[in-house]
Order: structure tokens, then sequence, then C-alpha cells
């Protein structure tokens, strides 16, 4: 079986490219090549290999979020587990120990939104959508979800976000916080990797990821709690 995740090395960036041959949907599968590919960063950012890490989805999407399939299933342990390896997929990206750089190569929705809000640096195009859609097709958006908007969207777009699923794209992204810079959408996987080599060549490591583990230690922590706090609150959303 062909894995929906790659990886691939050139010089000292990694690249983790989605691709699913359609939306990238976090199932429990794609979480976990996800992480495989991670754990293969981490191998060579130890050998010294590696120093910088892009993730990147599709022509089509960064990632249309949680595999829904499995929420429809009648196993509410299928759910919980895929909920709860989604947002510890965030907080991994948020504490990783070298810059990743997210190239929304399409839309970023739901947990693929949440995704993207995890990474140090964030490429977009005009033509790409970031999106908390949860209460515009019927569910409650989850502690940990809203503790990671909060952290990176301003307090207008993270209200926006969180009660009625507005929509961002171009310069209302940057301006809310989705993204950190637009380019074609031809070029959004190339410029992300040219920002991770950049900050390969220029950061210290373990001086980059003390910093961001002090300037995230409360978010992480909020996030962390909203985890822990999942069964509750899937058990209530099932009843």
């Amino acid at each position: 079986m062909t894995s929906p995740v790659s990886y691939s090395v050139n010089e000292s960036v990694a690249t983790i490219a989605l691709d699913d041959g359609k939306v990238n949907a976090l199932s429990p599968d794609m979480l976990a090549a996800i992480n495989a590919g991670l754990d293969q960063a981490e191998s060579d950012i130890a050998a010294g290999t590696v120093k910088a890490v892009v993730l990147a989805g599709n022509s089509r999407v960064l990632s249309a979020g949680f595999e829904l399939s499995v929420f429809a299933s009648g196993d509410p342990a299928a759910g919980l587990g895929m909920l709860t390896a989604g947002f510890e997929l965030s907080v991994r990206v948020l504490s990783f120990p070298a810059p990743i750089v997210i190239a929304a190569t399409g839309h970023a929705i739901a947990m693929g939104s949440f995704l993207l809000l995890s990474g140090d640096h964030r490429v977009g195009s005009a033509k790409g959508r970031c999106q908390a859609n949860e209460v515009a097709i019927g569910m409650t958006l989850p502690i940990a979800a809203i503790e990671i908007m909060r952290m990176r969207l301003t307090r207008a777009a993270f209200f926006r976000a969180v009660s009625v699923a507005a929509t961002f794209t171009g310069d209302a992204a940057i301006a809310g916080g989705w993204l950190d810079e637009i380019v074609e959408h031809d070029d959004v996987l190339a410029r992300a990797q040219a920002v991770a080599t950049e900050y390969a060549a220029t950061l210290h490591l373990k001086a980059h990821v003390a910093s961001k583990l002090k300037a995230r230690a409360s978010a992480i922590e909020a996030i962390r709690a909203g985890i822990d706090g999942l069964a509750e609150e899937f058990a209530l959303t099932t009843k």
C-alpha cells in the first residue's frame, strides 16, 4: 500500500508532503504517516543532516481536516483516538526540535487549519482558504482547537473563526494570523523550502527550540488540558 506521505531531504531541509490523491483527510493512517515522517526528520536532525522541515499538502489542499467517516462509524473510541492524535500532532509541531515551515499549497480547513497554525512560518497563496468550519457543519469546536486558534489569531479573527466559521483568504488571512506570507499558488512549496533553507543556515537549533518552548508554554499547557478533556467532550457529542 502506497503511503499518503512522502519524505525527502534536499541539503539540510526535509520535506514531508501529504497527498492522498484527494483532500488529505487526517485519518488515523494519515496521522500515523505524518508522525512517521516527523520521526525520520528527528532522526536526521539528531544526525546533523536536517536542520529545518517543510510540511506541505498537494495542489488542492493542505488538508480538509479529520476523516469524517470515522466519526460517523458508530465507534466513539475510534473517533476519540483520531481527535487525540490530531491535536497531539499539533503539539508535536509546536514543540518540534527544528523550525517547521508549513506550505499551504491549497485550502486549510478544520484540523488542517489547526495544523497550519502550529507551524513556525506559514506560506500560502491568495487562492487558499483558511477556515475552522466546525460550527457550519454541526460540530462543536474542541477546547484544544480553540486554544490553538487563540494562540495564533488576532482577537477579532479568533472570535469570528470560532463563532461563525469565518473564511480567511489573501490579505485577510495574513492580517488575522493564519498565514505569514502569500505568494503565487505555484510558488508556495518552493517559497516554503527557501524559507526553511534560510532557517537551516541561520538558526541555532537548541536556542530555537528552547525559546519557542518558553514562548508557547502556556498555550501548549492549555492545548494539552484540552486533549486530556477530549474524552468527556467527545462523550457529550455522541449521546
